[in-house]
């Protein structure tokens, strides 16, 4: 009989084992899996007329989303930067207005779209995060600040 408990302990051992194991390994396993950051550019580029230098100049911009640096968060940036504007009165940004169509949430955000300073530097503007949450987002996004919106830029992507 004492042969047939310690067999049949050993058998629950060996059963809770495996199951630890697949369970440790599983939640272990989401820890080391790391997934890379994707970048989507809006379909459209915002068009729009702003000053430069005093004169009123029309330029187009692609606005970028920017996915899965961190949970839920969505980092919207600019690929390409209009020229320098001289005047902090006629400061150049873009306005996303974002939704998320999985949650419902949304919001707005304004993201600098001109360079900061005269050429030679490195000095194009913040990317700005934004905290979307997971889920599909429908992004539009139109001129800012003394800007005329010509042609709204549209975006959709999924947020992690």
């Amino acid at each position: 009989m004492t042969n047939n408990v310690v067999g049949r302990v050993a058998g629950v051992v060996a059963k809770f084992s495996v199951a630890g194991a697949v369970v440790g390994a599983s939640v272990l396993g989401q820890h080391t899996v790391a997934r890379a950051a994707e970048m989507a550019t809006f379909r459209l580029p915002l068009v729009k007329v702003s000053q430069s230098g005093g004169v009123p100049t029309q330029f187009s911009i692609y606005l970028t989303a920017t996915v899965g640096d961190a949970p839920g968060v969505t980092t919207f940036g600019v690929a390409n930067p209009a020229p320098f504007g001289d005047g902090t009165i006629f400061e150049s940004h873009a306005r996303i207005q974002w939704s998320n169509l999985t949650t419902g949430a949304i919001g707005v955000v304004d993201v600098a779209d001109r360079e900061t300073a005269q050429q030679p530097c490195d000095c194009a503007p913040a990317p700005v995060p934004v905290l979307t949450g997971a889920g599909q987002i429908v992004a539009i996004a139109t001129a800012g600040g003394f800007g005329i919106t010509l042609s709204s830029g549209v975006g959709t992507f999924t947020a992690r």
